[in-house]
C-alpha cells in the first residue's frame, strides 16, 4: 500500500475560522487550491466556486471545502495560494 492510501483521510471544517484553527494546530496546506464551481439551482441563482484546500500534517491528510466569499477571497490572496479552476 503506498503512503497516501495508508494515511487517515478525514474531510472536515467549512469556514475560513476552521481552516485557520487547523493551520494553527499544525497542519499544512498542500497547493494548489482546487475552485469547482458551484452547482446552480433554478430556486437560488446564486453562482460562485467550492474551494476545496488539501491539508496534511504528519501521516493524516484532511479536506476543507469552503464557499466562495469575500472572507476565504481574501485568505487566498493574503497566503497568495495558487487556484487550479476545475
Amino acid at each position: 500500500m503506498d503512503k497516501v492510501t495508508s494515511r487517515r483521510r478525514k474531510r472536515t471544517g467549512s469556514s475560513r475560522a476552521n481552516l485557520e484553527e487547523m493551520l494553527a494546530r499544525g497542519w499544512k496546506i498542500e497547493p494548489p487550491v482546487y475552485a469547482r464551481p458551484d452547482w446552480q439551482s433554478p430556486a437560488t441563482s446564486r453562482e460562485g466556486n467550492t474551494y476545496h484546500f488539501i491539508l496534511w500534517r504528519e501521516n493524516q491528510i484532511n479536506l476543507v471545502s469552503i464557499r466562495q466569499g469575500p472572507e476565504i477571497e481574501r485568505f487566498l490572496v493574503d497566503s497568495e495560494l495558487t487556484v487550479d479552476y476545475l
